[in-house]
């Protein structure tokens, strides 16, 4: 008798887990405003600028984005004029960064960086020395 009431249990179970899983009576929700990576609501970008007076090429993944064409003295905002601005949905992607002067004459190494933010700010300087460095915030 034991026995045949362990055998039934999944054939009584079977009818409870199908109602179980019926119609979704729950209400959903709108993810316009969600501030997590890859949401089209929201960007991620990089603004590229500098204290040196040439103007910079600046390549982002291997593609020439603009041009840096004006000197600050301090971090400006975010899409400057004279500053390079690179935005994109993908939050969280890792972009690869680079820069030459207009002349050809100095270069700065290539460095990687994430996207994960508003706005990082990259900085294109000539170290004490005069070799060229990039700084990233």
């Amino acid at each position: 008798m034991k026995t045949k009431i362990l055998k039934s249990w999944p054939v009584l179970l079977l009818p409870l887990l199908i109602l179980g899983c019926s119609k979704y009576s729950g209400s959903y929700t709108n993810l316009s405003d969600y501030s997590g990576y890859g949401n089209g609501a929201r960007k991620f970008a990089v603004t590229v600028w500098t204290n040196s007076e040439s103007n910079i090429n600046v390549f982002i993944n291997g593609e020439q984005v603009g041009i840096v064409s004006q000197k600050y003295d301090q971090a400006p905002e975010c899409g400057s004029a004279g500053c390079v601005y690179y935005d994109t949905e993908d939050g969280g992607i890792k972009i690869s960064i680079r820069g030459e002067s207009v002349d050809g004459k100095v270069k700065w190494e290539e460095k990687s960086l994430r996207l994960n933010r508003d706005c990082r700010k990259v900085q294109f300087i000539k170290n004490s020395d005069g070799t060229p460095d990039i700084l990233m915030n």
